[in-house]
């Protein structure tokens, strides 16, 4: 990074005034400088003053000077200011995020101690105090909170970033905390104190800069930059946003440290004169700008900037470092963005598209796509070029290549998904990420696209699971979603606009002939114009409602702030109705009280009484009576809301003044009921509910509904029925309602009273019908002859017909039918009393049904009565032409029925049946008619076949030759050709292409009609083409002729190369179009040959041809040219040729290139060190020593000690070598080199030291522990008497060590004794006092707690058994595991493979938490799990053919649970399941741990998960508790309604693990829902929550909401055994595959296992289908338990 002097923001002042603190805020936007003066300046991010503030004493009696400001900090969000002060007072300042805010005091934290450091925090600030105590500032509780107490001073205090955040405090006694834990103790104060993850960078007054590891505390490296001896002060230290830059202030200047990838720091020197001390340092938030501030008041500014340019006058691009550049719109339009990269260590390309308003930034293995506009970056890994990126889709980013489309959020560094596809047009893609009204906790994120022209695909972008497809009858060429993803609006080639809901599938055709459409934004309404109007769905949930404007003839563009724009026409816009999209909007959302309120803010004017009864059909739908009330008051109707306010006051009443609950009221239920229409309801609420049955008869008589009164009574009163009927007569009585009077007498069983009472009240047909059901009464003449009379008064003819055919009068009967039109029964009356009258009564039955326009029910009878010519008629006006043609068959007379004929015929040309309209028309003579309709038809053909048939030669003539001048006239040649074909004129035709100059159609007639000139006729029209000058179209007649050699040749023999070369490109193959690129370039010389090959996009193909036909001079030029080779490369290809088979004359050739170091390459990869070795020397020498190095490595793989320290002193790396002797603690050796090569070392070794070091690793290694510490502790005191006290320490160390985890009893205490005496002779005396204490206090907790882990590595849990001492390899090996080397130590084990591996997995999994990289929604487990199960994987494998030793069982079934343990906190790591599988059965795992492993994986496969689900927590004690419940819940939950009862259960107790993880309180933990399962309950939990985050939040607000839900159970459901359905008794087998009972069907396996078939035949079906999770879960299960058996039943 390059630090260039930008502008002095504050000037230096003549005497000492500190500046106290400099802080930028997070946004960049403000810049704070505290001074001595007590005075708060803010600047912008330019270094312009904008603002200023003087502070205030903690207490005003004290006076203004009675303080110092100590420190800035902004908060997070940038809208908070933290002022430390020395008057043990924090103030913090609300001065916003911008300039627009009024600074006010919004928070007082007093101390006790001077707040001294600053930092923020998530909700507040961290702070170091005086007294040493570590403070949390809660800005919401105004509170404050000690994390922890030192005991001395804070002087410095640093926070890391990542998703964990640590805090780390020096203080003035050298202690360093790490989260409140001793790190470690530095000589002297830490000024400087930088965290950066995974090292602390710790800096004071003597000028080293330390670092340590941030968790052990580790000494990693020291670093001494070169300072003056009186200025070595590290004063401040600060990081740079990126975390690849440090900044330290010293005096004059600052220490520069760039971070390298190796965790290295590159140390730098920043001179500025006359600046003095450096006391505080800051980087804005983009990493572009550092502000120092000086000792004497001067603050400036420095800019960090490589190189920066300009694109196309509207974006600038400032690179900060190789990994990070600034994007800033030159416009001012957005603000600046800041790009980096994580995976690549530089960004080489920037190129910009979108307008300029996006940025893809390329590295060399990944992609960052820009959203300038929205200050949104996503890096995602990517390799190679060819893509096409659509920058602006939905706000989000499309990339194609290959035919997979890849979406990806601004803002998310990965894929959000990758689907097949071709249609890539935006037109047909809609991608939709959080739109609209925000839901907590829920992402919408939906992508609709095309997966053929008229198949549409949407897919849940969240879960990456596709919603559905549909097809659509046409071609889809417009496509987009709404906001919310529920709605999808499509248009096709036909311009028809059609809407599919996603949730059920339903696609409605809502207009055509749309030219324009769009969503309208944050709301679900669509405008669309069609050639007449404009559409508008207000809610396009109802597409029934629509409203249609007048467009005054323009056409939509756009739709902006609620206007339809519009241009060509009268009118500029279209205003759309805001009360209603507003409206709309909120009642989809259901609040419905905001609706109210929007209702209540529209003015007066508006009309909007609709959209207040909409809300009140809404509110009385939810129950809010009240709203309902108001609403209908809005709108005048004051009847309900009357009625409504009553309601109310009732409810109060009936609730004793609780209205919600007095709305629980049967009563105020039954009158809500009443309002609503549903009497039936409120009689149950009154009878059933309420006791008060007399209410619901008073209903029933309020509204004239005495049946239902009655039932009622009779039911619970039955006097009162009495009387109800009672009233119920005299009601219609008095009424005149004696037609229903006549009724209740009827029911009653009084006939003749209701027949009285009928024909009193004038209903005749009525009293007919009882007597017609009681015969008995038909006996009673007199009644019946007035029944009789009063029908015919009333002509009620059929009515009359029956009782006349009851008395025996048929013929009277047949005419009172016939009157009333009940044909049919006259007609078979009259069959049976008077056949002679049957003809008569089926013709007047035709013509009463055609004149009832039924004409086609007419037919038949028409037809019965022999009216032939009338049934023809009728059918064709009923439009049954079928029938019609019949009719026509069987009359004979067609001139009679011309005109019938003709119509008939053309109904049959308008529906395109040809053959029959032309036999219609043909039969009645109207041929011509037909031969016309032909040709309007443009059938020239059957037309012509018609007429010769038909017609006379004349007559077709006629028709025809007029036809075809009219045809020629109008262009429409090819139908005039056919009239000249059929007509037997086909020279005319070609005649008439001739003189159109249309050659192809005329070659086409030639072919067909005068075949013997075709040759001749393109032949001479090619010459004359060529003479004339038209290549072009000669070429063409060549073309056709398949000659494309002789079009070649044309263009060669005219010197045409370019039209030699297109016509090669379009029809020769690929090798022709090559030769005719290379031929031309042949024929010229070097330079112009390489240009036209550069020039035409062949320069990398000509190069090759070039270096294959050894003509280096064109390759040359080529190289010049961007052929993508240079002349290296060139010099190289012609040395690489003689490289593999003769490499001298290879080394020769490239050092003819001046390439000497590609050949000692070739010579080292070769494995020549020795030849490589002399050309280096000879030619290269700044290569010697790297040639040297690499020999000393290979050396030193391979064992070879003797050539590798050879190698390595000729290097002079004499330090490598004591080291690598050192590492594999070979003592002796190390200290010979030492001695030898190292004379001038800090510290000397003794000569004894080495022997006793490896007589206590021998020890060591036999297991005799005591004698290894004593001789360490003897090699201790050697080294502190020869003056080697490193040495000294280090061997006492390694003693405590040994005593710590292998002494115990006397012997323990014995060596705290000599420890403490060895440290106290180096000068450690209080080191060895604390080694001392920890030891002595050991001895006591060794007989009371066991071990804290799961398992040990084989070495700790018995004594390793001695080595021969002639066994030089197992020695070997064991000294490397020791020092740490197991890969090499791997390498070599051959046999003994699988037991280092065991003890190398075990080391890792001791040295890496369980909780390290735990992330339950990742589909990639942890790092150190990955490197375990990859090297299990490679030394257990079956081709190895190793076997696991007995001693190693232990070991692996322990490391096998461990396994399971670890993967379980990643449930949808599919893939590291398969492969922690296949090592656990080649481990020998216990069955238990596979079979839950099993289950893991079933939870992938849709076919068993959920019944997996039920099984899994069965396994929680070997398994991560809390995320089986989790997952195991999340799986239950999304099946149906139905599973919210089990997820409820298992999720809450999922909740209740991560609560007693936190807390430490498993034990603490109730198991009464779980009395009806096998799950243990010892539950396995970690030592903190696995599920935490974003996924714990949204499962808690999930389980409160059910929980306030009184439909969903909240207990486990039992089975007919009283248990849970998967419940397994312990002697009981169960299904490997599923984990329930076993069924009558099975399927075994070799091992003895058993599954349920029906299941087992699902899942295979799903894996033959293509289903990996089902496969992955078969073949498992088969490695396991052996192949299937199907043949036990």
């Amino acid at each position: 990074m390059r630090l260039k002097y930008a502008k002095t923001i504050l000037e230096a002042q003549e005497t000492d005034s500190p500046v106290a603190d400099v802080c930028w805020s997070p946004n960049n936007v403000k810049l704070a400088v505290a001074t001595a003066e007590r005075i708060v300046f803010l600047f912008d991010r330019d270094g312009v003053r904008r603002d200023k503030f003087s502070t205030k004493p903690s207490d005003p009696a004290a006076g203004k000077k009675s303080y110092v400001i100590t420190c800035l900090a902004f908060s997070e969000n940038s809208e908070l200011l933290g002022v430390a002060q020395s008057d043990n007072m924090v103030f913090v300042y609300r001065v916003g995020a911008d300039w627009s805010g009024k600074k006010v005091i919004c928070n007082k934290f007093p101390l006790t101690g001077a707040p001294l450091r600053l930092l923020p925090a998530e909700n507040g600030f961290f702070t170091g105090t005086s007294d040493g105590k570590i403070r949390s500032l809660d800005c919401k509780t105004n509170k404050s909170s000690s994390l922890w107490s030192a005991g001395a001073c804070c002087v410095a205090l640093t926070k890391g970033g990542g998703t964990e955040a640590t805090l780390a405090s020096g203080h003035v006694d050298g202690t360093l905390y790490l989260n409140g834990r001793l790190l470690l103790r530095y000589a002297l104060p830490p000024t400087a104190l930088v965290l950066m993850p995974p090292y602390l960078i710790v800096g004071s007054c003597d000028g080293r800069i330390a670092m340590y590891e941030a968790q052990r505390g580790a000494l990693v490296r020291n670093l001494e930059p070169t300072l003056p001896p009186d200025r070595r002060d590290l004063i401040s230290a600060t990081l740079s946003p990126s975390g690849q830059t440090l900044a330290f202030g010293i005096f004059d200047g600052c220490l520069i440290g760039e971070v390298k990838d190796s965790g290295g720091i590159e140390l730098s020197t920043l001179n500025i004169s006359n600046l003095y001390a450096c006391r505080a340092l800051a980087w804005s938030g983009d990493g572009t700008k550092l502000a120092v501030a000086s000792q004497t008041g001067a603050v400036l500014q420095f800019e960090a900037v490589l190189r920066r340019w300009v694109w196309r006058d509207s974006v600038s691009v400032q690179h900060v470092s190789p990994r990070q550049l600034l994007l800033t719109r030159l416009a001012n339009d957005s603000p600046p963005l800041t790009v980096s990269t994580k995976l690549a260590p530089d960004i080489y390309n920037v190129r910009f598209i979108g307008h300029d308003w996006y940025a893809v930034c390329r590295t060399s293995n990944s992609l960052i796509l820009c959203d300038i506009a929205r200050g949104l970056t996503s890096e995602i890994p990517w390799s190679g070029t060819g893509e096409r990126i659509y920058a602006e889709v939905g706000g989000a980013c499309l990339l194609l290549r290959a035919g997979e489309l890849s979406v990806v959020e601004y803002g998310l560094d990965k894929v959000l998904h990758t689907v097949r596809t071709e249609r890539v047009n935006p037109h047909v893609l809609s991608v939709r990420i959080n739109e609209g009204q925000k839901v907590e906790g829920q992402d919408r994120k939906h992508l609709a696209y095309l997966l053929d022209r008229q198949t549409i695909a949407v897919v849940d972008l969240v879960t990456g699971i596709q919603l559905g497809q549909w097809w659509h009858e046409a071609r889809v060429d417009w496509l987009e979603l709404n906001e919310s993803g529920h709605l999808l609006l499509l248009r096709d080639t036909r311009r028809r606009l059609a809407l599919l809901r996603l949730d059920t599938g339903e696609k409605d055709i809502v207009a055509s002939g749309v030219t324009f459409v769009q969503w309208i934004e944050n709301s679900d309404a669509v405008v669309a114009q069609t050639p007449t109007h404009l559409l508008i769905w207000y809610s396009a949930w109802e597409p029934q409602c629509v409203e249609m404007a007048e467009c005054g003839g323009g056409s939509a563009v756009e739709v902006t702030a609620r206007k339809v724009l519009l241009e060509g026409g009268l009118l500029p816009y279209v205003q759309l109705d805001e009360h209603r999209l507003a409206f709309n909007t909120a009642l989809r959302s259901g609040d419905l009280d905001g609706c109210a309120r929007y209702l209540d803010s529209v003015s007066s004017t508006a009309d909007v009484a609709l959209l207040w009864r909409q809300l009140a059909e809404q509110s009385l739908a939810n129950e809010d009576i009240q709203l309902a009330a108001k609403c209908y008051s809005e709108v005048g109707d004051n009847a309900r809301t009357f009625y409504l306010l009553k309601t109310v006051e009732l409810a109060t009443r009936e609730g004793n003044g609780d209205t919600v609950e007095g709305f629980s009221s049967p009563i105020v239920r039954a009158r809500l009921a009443i309002f609503a229409g549903g009497l039936s309801t409120a009689e149950e609420c009154y009878v059933r509910k309420a006791g008060q049955p007399e209410l619901a008869v008073n209903m029933y008589k309020q509204f004239n509904r005495w049946t239902e009164a009655i039932t009622v009574a009779e039911k619970t009163d039955r006097a009162t029925a009495m009387t109800l009927k009672q009233q119920y007569m005299d009601y219609l009585t008095n009424t005149g309602r004696l037609g229903e009077a006549g009724a209740v007498l009827a029911a009653n069983g009084d006939v003749k009273g209701a027949v009285r009472l009928w024909l009193r009240g004038g209903r005749a047909r009525r009293a007919a019908t009882v007597l017609l059901h009681h015969p008995a009464l038909l006996r009673d003449d007199e009644m019946l002859q007035a029944v009789h009379d009063q029908l015919v008064q009333e002509e009620w003819w059929e009515m009359a017909g029956e009782i006349s055919e009851r008395k025996g009068d048929s013929r009277t009967a047949v005419e009172y039918y016939a009157k009333g039109n009940n044909y049919a029964r006259a007609v078979q009356l009259a069959r049976e009393a008077c056949p002679g009258e049957v003809t008569r009564l089926e013709g007047e039955w035709g013509a009463w049904l055609v004149s009832s326009r039924q004409a086609g029910a007419a037919v038949p009878h028409l037809i019965e009565a022999g009216r032939t010519v009338d049934a023809l008629v009728a059918a064709l006006k009923a439009h049954h032409y079928r029938k019609a043609l019949q009719i026509v068959q069987v009359i004979d007379d067609k001139e009679a029925i011309r005109e019938q004929c003709e119509q008939l015929g053309d109904h049959f040309i308008s529906t395109q049946e040809w053959e029959t309209a032309e036999r219609v028309l043909t039969s009645c003579g109207m041929a011509e008619r037909c031969v016309r309709a032909y040709n309007s038809a443009g059938k020239v053909a059957e037309g012509l076949r018609l007429a010769a048939a038909q017609l006379t030669e004349e007559e077709t003539r006629d028709i025809y030759i007029p036809l075809a001048q009219q045809l020629r006239q109008e262009g429409q040649l090819r139908k005039a050709e056919q009239i000249y074909i059929g007509l037997g004129d086909p020279d005319e035709a070609i005649s008439m292409y001739k003189d159109a100059s249309q050659y192809e159609a005329m070659l086409r007639l030639v072919a067909a009609h005068r075949t013997t000139l075709l040759e001749a006729t393109r032949r001479h029209v090619a010459q004359a083409l060529h003479g004339s000058g038209d290549l072009r179209a000669a070429e063409n007649y060549y073309i056709q002729a398949g000659d494309w050699k002789s079009a070649i040749q044309m263009y060669r023999s005219s010197g045409q190369w370019e039209g030699a070369e297109r016509v090669a490109r379009a029809h020769a193959p690929a090798a022709v179009q090559q030769q005719v690129a290379l031929q031309w370039a042949a024929a010229l010389p070097a330079a112009p040959a390489a240009r036209l090959l550069a020039a035409r996009g062949l320069a990398a193909l000509g190069a090759r041809w070039a270096l294959q036909a050894q003509r280096w001079d064109i390759a040359m030029e080529l190289s010049d040219l961007g052929g993508g080779i240079t002349k290296r490369e060139v010099a190289r290809h012609e040395a690489a040729a003689l490289a593999e088979e003769r490499p001298e004359e290879a080394e020769a050739a490239f050092l003819r290139a001046s390439a000497a170091e590609d050949a000692i390459r070739m010579w080292l990869s070769k494995g020549h060190h020795q030849r490589a070795l002399v050309l280096a020397e000879q030619h290269a020498s700044h290569m010697v020593e790297e040639v040297l190095i690499e020999g000393g490595r290979v050396a030193a793989e391979r064992g070879d000690l003797v050539q590798f320290e050879a190698l390595m002193i000729r290097a002079n790396r004499p330090r490598e070598v004591v080291q690598h002797y050192k590492d594999l603690e070979l003592w002796e050796e190390a200290a010979r080199v030492s001695r030898e090569y190292l004379p001038d070392s800090a510290e000397p070794v003794p000569p004894s030291v080495p022997p006793l070091l490896q007589r206590a690793a021998d020890h060591a290694d036999r297991g005799e522990w005591w004698e290894a510490v004593q001789l360490l502790l003897t090699a201790s005191a050697a080294g502190a008497s020869g003056g080697a006290n490193r040495l000294a320490e280090r061997a006492a160390l390694r003693a405590a060590r040994l005593a710590r985890d292998r002494l115990r009893g006397s012997q323990r205490r014995n060596a705290a004794n000599m420890l403490a005496d060895s440290f106290a002779s180096i000068g450690q005396s209080e080191v060895g006092e604390q080694l001392k204490a920890a030891l002595i206090e050991g001895i006591e907790e060794d007989n009371v707690a066991g071990t804290s882990a799961d398992y040990v590595e084989e070495e700790e849990q018995k004594p390793q058994v001695a080595v021969a001492e002639n066994d030089s390899e197992s020695a070997a090996l064991e000294k490397l595991a020791r020092a740490g080397h197991w890969q090499r130590c791997l390498a070599h084990a051959g046999l003994k493979a699988p037991h280092y591996a065991f003890r190398y997995v075990a080391h890792l999994f001791k040295t890496h938490s369980r909780m390290e990289g735990v992330d339950i929604e990742s589909e990639d487990v942890p790092e150190v799990l990955s490197q375990a199960l990859d090297t299990l994987r490679q030394y257990l494998s079956e081709d190895n053919g190793v076997i696991i030793s007995s001693s190693d069982v232990p070991l692996a079934k322990a490391i096998c649970s461990e396994i399971l343990v670890r993967i379980s906190t990643a449930p949808k790591a599919l893939a590291a399941m398969k492969d922690a599988g296949y090592v656990m059965i080649a481990a020998g795992a216990d069955d238990r741990v596979l079979q839950a492993l099993t289950l893991l994986m079933g939870l992938h496969v849709p076919q068993i998960s959920s019944k997996v689900a039920r099984a899994l927590p069965r396994y929680t004690d070997i398994i991560v508790a809390d995320v089986a419940f989790y997952a195991c819940g999340e799986v239950i939950r999304a099946e149906t309604s139905n599973g919210a009862r089990e997820a409820f259960v298992m999720l809450n107790h999922c909740l209740d693990l991560a609560e007693a993880a936190d807390e430490d309180s498993v034990h603490l933990l109730d198991y009464t829902d779980f009395e009806c399962t096998d799950w243990p309950r010892t539950p396995l939990v970690l030592e903190s929550a696995c599920v935490r985050g974003a996924p714990l939040d949204a499962l808690r607000d999930w389980v409160l909401a059910v929980s306030m839900d009184q439909q969903v159970e909240q207990t486990l459901p039992v089975d007919g055994r009283g248990k849970y359905s998967s419940f397994v008794g312990d002697d009981e087998p169960f299904c490997v595959l599923t984990g329930y009972l076993l069924a009558s069907r099975l399927v075994t396996f070799t091992n003895g296992r058993c599954a349920n078939r029906e299941w087992w035949s699902r899942v295979s079906h799903a894996a033959r289908s293509g289903a990996a999770p089902a496969a992955s879960v078969l073949q498992h299960i088969t490695k396991w338990c052996g192949p299937a058996d199907y043949s036990h039943i």
